[in-house]
């Protein structure tokens, strides 16, 4: 059962197929020419999108990262990032750098 409003919208469009006339001529469908890759900004091959990661961890645990991290002058991530290398996973550099640049100076 429809409202009164959209039946009376779905009357006063048009129809979606177009009327097939007798004495139509053929159009030639130009197609534009495939545009060039654009170059990235992400340094991270799009085929490896990234995924959130959430840990339950204690509060002392979470502020003694926070500490490390701003000691290194680094972000969280990368602090995390680097020590998930050191356990023998491989995490490139790109990988640690991430999307948005340097936060610290």
């Amino acid at each position: 059962m429809t409202s009164k409003k959209l039946g009376s919208l779905l009357r006063s469009v048009p129809p979606a197929t177009a009327v097939e006339t007798r004495d139509a001529v053929p159009v030639p469908i130009k197609t534009p020419a495939p545009a060039e890759p654009r170059a990235s900004k992400s340094v991270r091959p799009a085929s490896e999108p990234e995924v959130p990661l959430q840990v339950l961890i204690p509060a002392n645990i979470r502020k003694e990262l926070a500490v490390k991290a701003a000691e290194e002058g680094q972000s969280l991530r990368a602090l995390m990032l680097t020590a998930i290398r050191s356990l023998g996973i491989k995490v490139t550099d790109a990988d640690i750098k991430g999307k948005r640049g340097r936060r610290f100076s």
